[in-house]
């Protein structure tokens, strides 16, 4: 429309939660520095929610100001704190953090997470379990499955992520990002006939590319969970 000024539009998009153990600072900020360390390349620019639940009242010690600052120093983007201890949400809100609605669930520790959206119910019928991509996936390409599994008959590009609510089969090499199970299923599977993705994850629980053995990298591999263990073995 010519006099259209903006247009606010939903979207589904991938975020980091950091969840707080400790209101120390110090402790805070080398922990992040070392997983700074471990990937700067894949936080880079990455939104970020805060978790408090497990503080509790002790979140009324936190240093909000110090505390945005480190976070942004190791690139993320800050899009504000969840769970915070009522009483200290004057002080957060004073150096500039936003107040995001509780989460429904309790959080993981330090895993990536896909945001909680609300959708309106739909029938069976319309819910899709499959989707299955005869090309290569791309770079910036974001492929979302959120009830099913997603089959890619080529390959993944680095830059690419693939979401799926189940598992994840690449007849190809598997590079970019791969997160299964998105939804909480611990049962979900992520297989392929070349590891080199930069992020696996399955509920929640991932691995970075430099984390792998070795052995496995490039290799034809399942990956799972095993009581709460990411589990990669040779196919």
């Amino acid at each position: 429309m010519k006099d259209q000024i903006i247009d606010l539009k939903g979207e589904m998009s991938l975020l980091t939660v950091l969840v707080l153990y400790s209101t120390d600072m110090h402790a805070i900020g080398a922990a992040l520095e070392a997983k700074g360390q471990q990937a700067s390349h894949f936080l880079e620019r990455s939104p970020i929610i805060l978790d408090c639940q497990l503080l509790g009242e002790a979140g009324l010690a936190l240093d909000f100001v110090e505390l945005k600052l480190q976070v942004s120093k190791l690139g993320f983007v800050p899009v504000g704190l969840r769970n915070l201890w009522v009483d200290a949400e004057a002080k957060a809100l004073e150096a500039g953090w936003a107040l995001l609605r509780p989460s429904k669930q309790q959080p993981v520790a330090n895993t990536p997470a896909v945001t909680e959206v609300n959708l309106t119910p739909v029938s069976p019928e319309a819910v899709q379990r499959l989707l299955v991509l005869d090309r290569p996936v791309r770079s910036g390409q974001q492929v979302y499955c959120p009830q099913g599994d997603i089959v890619v008959l080529q390959h993944t590009s680095a830059g690419s992520e693939l979401l799926a609510g189940g598992s994840v089969h690449v007849y190809g090499a598997l590079r970019g990002r791969v997160l299964a199970g998105v939804q909480g299923d611990t049962q979900a599977r992520i297989f392929c006939e070349r590891l080199e993705a930069e992020l696996i994850a399955i509920a929640g629980r991932y691995r970075l590319l430099d984390e792998i053995e070795s052995n496995l990298k490039g290799q034809s591999v399942m990956i799972y969970l095993d009581q709460e263990k990411l589990k990669i073995v040779p196919i």
